[in-house]
């Protein structure tokens, strides 16, 4: 259980969302390029304007079937946002992201020195 990565997974909305949206879909087969998600995975993903690479919002995905994330809004100091199809969404290391997957690698040594 936890953070979850994969390489090079991005896709676009399939259609838009507004800023309370709880879920977002992808692009039609797109999903598979993510993470597969069980019970307390997740991972951080970054929707990008498609007109503007300095507009954008990290959210954390903690669900997903198929195309449809479901995801936290507003993560890591970025706003909430409405966003439109095609704008594109990418799993991106983030700062969150790497301090999970440290806290994690950290637990693990910890209790593996704790076996011995």
């Amino acid at each position: 259980m936890g953070i979850k990565f994969s390489n090079n997974a991005a896709s676009t909305l399939a259609a838009g969302i507004a800023s309370g949206a709880a879920s977002l879909t992808l692009a039609t087969g797109q999903g598979s390029r993510f993470p597969a998600l069980t019970v307390g995975d997740f991972f951080y993903a970054t929707i990008i304007a498609g007109n503007n690479p300095n507009t954008f919002e990290i959210v954390k995905v903690t669900a997903r079937s198929g195309d449809v994330l479901t995801i936290t809004r507003a993560q890591e100091g970025t706003p909430a946002a409405a966003w439109s199809a095609g704008d594109k969404v990418e799993l991106r290391l983030t700062a969150a992201g790497l301090v999970d997957a440290l806290d994690e690698a950290n637990e693990f040594a910890i209790a593996a020195a704790l076996c011995f």
